[in-house]
């Protein structure tokens, strides 16, 4: 394996002592339940938490709080995939749990997280603790997506993101300068308190992400 990263000491993400998060847990059965509930969790958040922060983000003369959703995946009662919310600083999390209990129907509050069913908490509450340790997880919105989502090089989505590292499966070579061709879709993933994109080889020397917007049927666009 090959990688082109950022130093192991010195995390680039967004939310690398991130202090809050809201678990948000519909049961997704698969991927294309869970991004379409990423979908509902931004059109919930406008206005309140923002993907990438900056100065052009004000409201009322207040810089909004970046923030990450990544998916986690939980296992019982049943299997499914969990969203959940993290940011640092900005909104208390009652604020950010009233905007979703608003926008997306059929969630309960339950010991800090929102759930469909009382059941699902225990599993709701462990994705939380993921995403604040970073330890796993799978980023469906971070810092700088917009800019990896396109024909670029691994130097340039780790310098202009929250990527730590691009690296390549099965001895993939990994330049700074390689062709990275991730347009429209890329899903890094938490391991270890970093963030990694992981690449496979297309044709020729192009890289791709190793999930592929394709696997999912809808809302892999939004």
């Amino acid at each position: 394996m090959s990688a082109v990263t950022t130093p192991a000491a010195s995390p680039a993400s967004a939310v690398s002592t991130a202090a809050r998060a809201v678990a948000v847990d519909t049961a997704a059965p698969g991927l294309v339940a869970v991004e379409h509930l990423v979908h509902q969790v931004d059109s919930a958040l406008a206005g309140l938490l923002v993907e990438d922060g900056g100065r052009e983000h004000v409201l009322a003369g207040h810089v909004l709080a970046e923030h990450v959703v990544s998916t986690h995946v939980a296992r019982a009662p049943v299997g499914r995939f969990v969203a959940v919310v993290s940011w640092r600083g900005g909104p208390e999390p009652e604020r950010v749990r009233e905007r979703l209990l608003s926008s997306v129907p059929g969630l309960l509050p339950v010991d800090g997280v929102l759930v469909r069913d009382p059941s699902l908490a225990p599993g709701a509450l462990a994705a939380a603790g993921e995403a604040l340790r970073r330890s796993s997880g799978r980023l469906a919105r971070y810092r700088g997506r917009r800019l990896v989502e396109r024909r670029t090089t691994p130097g340039k989505a780790v310098a202009g993101s929250c990527l730590d590292a691009v690296e390549g499966l099965a001895g993939v070579e990994v330049s700074p300068d390689a062709v990275l061709d991730a347009t429209g879709f890329a899903r890094p993933t938490w391991k270890d308190g970093r963030c990694t994109l992981l690449v496979q080889r297309a044709g020729g020397d192009v890289l791709v992400p190793f999930e592929v917007r394709d696997q999912l049927a809808c809302c892999s666009a939004h």
